[in-house]
């Protein structure tokens, strides 16, 4: 595998190593379940690209037609009930006709009508026509925005730093702010012991 052929491999690394550098919970911070929910890719295809392995692929039409499924099973209605693909339709400017060959993987549809039904559902442009690895790749980007967040967030409570926005280091590494952590201890260190005296020439 290629990272140009699965770009959810570039990302993976990026957090897989946040992770062993923060500590956490490889199985907490990459839950199968709970990426699955966000790609509509089934458990199992979610836990083989996040192992490295190959992930399971259908058909084009076949996986839009069961992403379709999954998001009226997943995002329903107020009621707790899947939304009918009438109302669907309606709310996408569509016909529930050419909904139901969508369903029934008898109609491929194109990008500006996939991205309708993906507006209706308020899921990101790409849910129903990305490949495993896209899907997976934008959820994990997601991930490690959060957690690269959360460290920044931690980092700035620390060192009594709320009112500086640390854009460089938006999206720096444990590793980086562990740096920057030792550059902010020395100087405090060095604040408290007095400065240090010169060298007479």
């Amino acid at each position: 595998m290629t990272d140009e052929a699965d770009p959810h491999l570039a990302t993976l690394a990026r957090l897989d190593e946040l992770i062993e550098d923060s500590g956490l919970d490889r199985s907490d911070v990459l839950d199968p379940a709970r990426l699955s929910l966000s790609t509509g890719l089934p458990p199992e295809v979610v836990a083989a690209g996040l192992d490295r392995r190959p992930m399971a692929a259908v058909s084009f039409l076949e996986q839009v037609g069961q992403r379709l499924e999954f998001l009226r099973a997943t995002r329903q209605r107020p009621d707790g009930r899947p939304y009918p693909l009438k109302e669907i339709a309606d709310g996408a400017g569509l016909t529930s006709q050419w909904l139901g060959q969508i369903v029934k993987c008898e109609k491929k549809p194109s990008l500006e009508h996939a991205a309708r039904i993906e507006d209706f559902f308020r899921v990101p442009r790409g849910f129903l026509t990305a490949t495993p690895s896209q899907a997976l790749d934008r959820a994990l980007r997601a991930r490690l925005a959060d957690e690269q967040s959360r460290l920044m967030a931690e980092f700035k409570s620390r060192n009594q730093l709320g009112g500086i926005a640390f854009r460089g280091l938006r999206d720096a590494s444990p590793r980086t702010l562990a740096a920057v952590q030792a550059l902010i201890d020395s100087i405090a260190t060095d604040h408290h012991g007095g400065p240090a005296r010169r060298k007479r020439s």
